[in-house]
């Protein structure tokens, strides 16, 4: 079922929508992001692009490209250590990404594959077409992983036109009782049924955070649970320039409901300026559930796990990404 969009606006509009054009490319990095480039090519019917260090997450057919990224005598090799190995496979990725229009780019910012490579490949598909970039944050239990997301997602967003994160911390502060791979399960589609919906519309040129819900049979219950996912992440809900609900499972919901939560959104949402509510109905087989995707330019919680953003706050002091490469020096002869 396609989408159907339902926007309500107060005030005019001060910030252009980013187009989405075909040829589409979605690209997933590493084991998270290469499952749901995987089903979401599938759901849109185009191409995808997987690259990973593991040859366990990719695979190779007539609707998606494969780039192993092999990092040599290291079993487990750091971020650093392996970004150092992806110039080598500099040409061969850009030449898998060039000709498409609109590059969707996968990563989970909680695993080394996401934060070594996310970086690069933005950067790489940045200078051939328009960059969405979707990251996924990690638990704050995983605390070896905070820093290096933060920073990850700094340069993911000075390299692409638009970015949308789905913070996994906050929906497990919301619904403790899952286990970790419920959690997973339950975001991922929510990723994956947003990329096929904004894949036939149209997304904000700014920081979108992905908010969503388990299956309810209650529309309102399940957006009261997206909202409460986006305060944790977004604590001045005034800061939210645009507020955009898919409503999954919308197809079973009586009209008068949907009306109510496009009412409920822009009375949470209102404030000076401008705040749009659009909608898409679609079909889902398991309940209702709501995404919700929020537009915001202020700092959110993200800022925190990079300190550096304090210090400078609108650019690294480096162009370049950090990576550890083999140096091998010849040997210097003994002098007597």
């Amino acid at each position: 079922m396609s989408p159907v969009f339902v926007c309500g606006e107060l005030g005019g509009s001060t910030m252009s929508d980013l187009l989405i054009k075909n040829p589409v490319l979605l690209v997933g990095i590493g084991g998270a992001g290469s499952k749901i480039a995987t089903a979401a090519s599938a759901a849109l019917g185009c191409k995808c692009l997987l690259i990973s260090n593991d040859k366990k997450d990719l695979i190779h057919n007539e609707k998606c490209t494969a780039v192993y990224v092999d990092s040599g005598e290291w079993v487990n090799p750091s971020s650093l250590k392996l970004r150092s190995f992806v110039e080598a496979h500099r040409k061969e990725m850009v030449a898998a990404m060039n000709g498409y229009s609109t590059v969707i780019i996968v990563s989970n910012l909680a695993g080394r594959a996401g934060t070594a490579m996310a970086p690069l490949v933005c950067r790489m598909a940045k200078e051939l077409s328009t960059v969405i970039s979707i990251a996924i944050m990690p638990f704050k239990f995983e605390k070896d992983r905070i820093f290096n997301s933060g920073t990850a997602l700094r340069r993911v967003r000075e390299t692409s036109d638009s970015t949308i994160v789905m913070d996994n911390d906050a929906f497990l502060d919301n619904n403790p009782e899952l286990s970790q791979e419920e959690c997973f399960s339950i975001t991922n589609s929510a990723i994956v049924e947003v990329i096929s919906s904004i894949s036939s519309g149209t997304v904000r040129p700014a920081l979108n955070i992905l908010c969503t819900s388990r299956p309810s049979h209650s529309s309102e219950s399940s957006l009261r649970d997206s909202v409460a996912m986006l305060y944790d992440a977004v604590p001045d809900a005034g800061s939210v320039k645009r507020a955009m609900v898919y409503v999954m499972g919308g197809d079973r919901v009586p009209i008068g409901d949907l009306n109510k939560i496009v009412g409920y959104v822009q009375g949470i949402f209102q404030e000076e300026g401008t705040t749009e509510v659009a909608m898409s109905s679609m079909a889902a087989a398991d309940g209702v559930r709501v995404h919700l995707v929020a537009s915001t330019p202020q700092k959110t919680r993200f800022d925190r796990y990079d300190p550096l953003g304090d210090i400078i706050p609108d650019v690294l002091d480096w162009d370049e990404p950090d990576s550890a490469p083999d140096i091998k020096l010849a040997m210097i002869p003994a002098i007597e």
